[in-house]
């Protein structure tokens, strides 16, 4: 395959090869074959190519998501609520979701031989993503549980089929990358009492076992698509650190065992085939 014709794919995906997004933007270099200059073209014909894979000349589908200056942020918190455990007033559940995405696109396809462009970036932004369970008296029910998700995302890229039907012969030219934008996902469990009012808050009602769980996510980038998906895929972060963060600290009660998940991820590729009955 010519290094253009992926390039031309790819880049219909930036809107025929050109952004108009600032003049004042100056050039990112994000390695020595990728250039993107904001006012001109988008050159990646060096660092997505693959000789064996013929991508055609034009995508079916053309996806362009840019955040530019611009970091996305999401706080949840549960913090402080201590009803007296007596009468009927208590906390019998809590569960927590706390979700930041610099860049999402789920493409659903119900064809063979989909071509699919997509460029998704992140410059100077970001994601964070922070959830806080703290200070809260929870007697829970027979069902009832503590739980905190908390996910950050720097660049998404889904690729399904509808009701999870067997295609062939999907293109995929995908650039995702995170410039000078950090991924940090951050969760806790704190202080909280578990039956029994918080630590320095008096002691009142019957301790019941509980289990909290905490999941915590980070990840740069990110694409899945099925089984039989050909093409070039890149993922980059420079000077982006992606960090996850949990912690499970300072709770009394009848705490335990406690369910702690914690993962960093770069990038990630996932190509499978799709489950069907």
């Amino acid at each position: 395959m010519k290094k253009s014709v992926l390039a031309v794919s790819v880049s219909l995906a930036c809107v025929f090869a050109a952004t108009t997004a600032s003049a004042d933007y100056p050039n990112v270099v994000i390695d020595s074959e990728v250039l993107l200059n904001y006012d001109q073209d988008i050159d990646m014909t060096g660092a997505i190519n693959i000789p064996t894979v013929d991508m055609g000349d034009e995508a079916d589908i053309s996806v362009n998501q840019f955040n530019h200056d611009s970091p996305v942020r999401a706080t949840g918190s549960v913090i402080n609520n201590r009803p007296t455990g007596v009468n009927g007033q208590v906390i019998t559940e809590i569960k927590t979701n706390v979700t930041a995405v610099g860049n999402n696109a789920s493409v659903e396809i119900n064809n063979d031989n989909m071509t699919i462009g997509a460029v998704q970036g992140n410059q100077n932004g970001g994601a964070t993503a922070i959830g806080n369970i703290s200070g809260n008296r929870v007697d829970l029910n027979e069902d009832g549980i503590v739980e905190l998700n908390v996910t950050a995302v720097g660049n998404n890229l889904s690729v399904k089929t509808p009701d999870d039907n067997e295609l062939s012969g999907t293109t995929i030219g995908s650039m995702q990358f995170n410039y000078d934008s950090p991924v940090n996902a951050t969760g806790s469990i704190t202080g909280n009492g578990f039956g029994v009012n918080p630590m320095g808050r008096g002691w009142r009602g019957r301790p019941r076992g509980i289990d909290p769980k905490l999941t915590v996510t980070a990840v740069g980038n990110n694409l899945s698509s099925i089984m039989g998906t050909s093409g070039s895929m890149t993922q980059i972060n420079r000077n982006s650190t992606i960090r996850a963060t949990g912690l499970v600290s300072r709770n009394v009660g009848a705490v335990g065992p406690i369910s702690a998940d914690v993962t960093a991820v770069g990038n990630n590729i996932s190509i499978k085939a799709p489950t069907v009955d």
